[in-house]
């Protein structure tokens, strides 16, 4: 079966919105659950090594070339394009039609703050009685708005604060991009419903764009007959790579996939399973080689580079097409029961995943340095880290959703939503 969507699996927490959309007749599409759940415990790995043993370019060429990749960059360009996916799905599958504003806001609010304020109560009740060491200082008000709010992220725009999340959870900076990406789809979605194509090319022109200009900010600001210090040049680089223009073509990408599979059947003629097969191969090979490329002109991460990082971006993307019009044995690997069932609890594990890191770190002689130290970091942040998703999936998520989803109902016009 070519670009298969199936019922919603019966397995627990179940995703109140994915039984909305079944419900409403919106396509459930399975290999972005694994998409999402591999994606996310992929991060946490890769944070919880970073802790473990360090992670850099190195000397050897195969550190260079994971450099490169940079997977924790890599895996978030994929949930961007999961985001962007998920979230247009619905209007491209009803022709275009959004629904009811109001719905949608409520909807949007309980997936993602109450789980969100949850970690951040818990970050701000470590900071005051834990014995860190070192000490994590107690943020100021300021600083505590900023953060329940997500503005901390356009914020570091203005005052360079780097450590986000109270010092000890710079992660959730993610929770900016997708309530910006949010309010965008309510002025646009039945745009770029119109016009794809012309969407995707001005996100495409947003990201490469706003690289060029934080790559050469010495330029610009000799262009403006004005001086930036050096220091000041490196804070604005850091804080323009967590911005929503940064990563602007990831979203565009996740909406250009979800026209697509809305309209499979009118592709099947030029796509069908073995041509996405091919692609799956091609987009993994072109992967490879513009992070060979990257590797060997300079150990940086490709998702800096002003026109490379939107085609690794764009393979990506392929690669995600791809699958879901191959056959669902092609498919498996993400559609599977475990894959899917890390994608239903995967905000709550990437929300608190770090807080465990920073909480080991500074209160238990942790070893590192090894292979062994490897071992025992990720068998203390995985498990914990996936059941506090699990937890937080069913006692918080899973009721406050379920609520809004009933509540959304209530509104008039409301035509499933986004």
């Amino acid at each position: 079966m070519t670009g298969s969507a199936t019922p919603v699996a019966h397995h627990e927490p179940i995703d109140p919105g994915k039984t909305r959309r079944a419900a409403s007749g919106i396509p459930i599409v399975p290999a972005f659950d694994g998409f999402r759940g591999i994606a996310i415990v992929a991060i946490v790995i890769f944070h919880t090594l970073q802790n473990a043993i360090g992670v850099g370019p190195g000397e050897s060429a195969l550190g260079r070339f994971i450099w490169a990749i940079d997977p924790g960059q890599s895996c978030l360009n994929a949930l961007f394009i999961v985001s962007g996916f998920v979230m247009f799905l619905p209007v491209a599958a009803r022709d275009g039609r959004f629904g009811a504003v109001s719905a949608f806001a409520v909807r949007r609010a309980a997936r993602l703050f109450p789980a969100y304020f949850l970690v951040l109560a818990l970050s701000l009740l470590l900071i005051a009685v834990m014995p860190y060491d070192p000490p994590i200082p107690f943020p100021g008000i300021g600083d505590i708005v900023l953060t329940f709010t997500t503005l901390e992220v356009p914020a570091e725009l203005f005052n360079f604060q780097y450590f986000l999340g109270f010092e000890m959870n710079r992660a959730i900076w993610t929770l900016s991009l997708d309530v910006t990406f949010y309010v965008l789809l309510v002025i646009f979605a039945t745009r770029w419903f119109r016009r794809p194509l012309v969407g995707l090319a001005i996100s495409a022109a947003i990201a490469v764009g706003w690289r060029i200009l934080f790559t050469n900010l010495d330029s610009v600001a000799s262009f403006l007959s004005t001086e930036i210090s050096p220091s000041r040049a490196g804070e604005l680089y850091l804080a323009a790579e967590i911005q929503f223009p940064f990563w602007a073509f990831s979203f565009g990408v996740g909406m250009t996939i979800a026209l697509a599979f809305a309209r499979r059947r009118s592709l099947a003629a030029v796509f069908d399973a073995n041509r996405a097969r091919a692609a799956q191969i091609a987009s993994v090979a072109g992967l490879a080689i513009v992070a060979v490329v990257v590797a060997v002109a300079q150990p940086v991460s490709v998702h800096y580079s002003p026109l490379l990082g939107p085609l690794y971006t764009a393979l990506i993307g392929l690669f995600m097409a791809a699958t879901i019009f191959c056959t669902e044995r092609w498919q498996w690997p993400f559609t599977n029961g475990p894959m899917r069932w890390l994608g239903d609890v995967s905000y709550g594990v990437y929300l608190i995943h770090l807080v465990i890191i920073t909480s080991l770190a500074r209160l238990v002689a942790m070893p590192t340095g090894d292979a062994g130290a490897a071992i025992v970091w990720l068998l203390a942040v995985v498990p914990l880290s996936i059941l506090w998703g699990y937890l937080s999936a069913w006692i918080v998520e899973r009721p406050v959703r379920a609520w809004a989803s009933r509540w959304a109902r209530r509104v008039p016009r409301d035509v499933a939503g986004p």
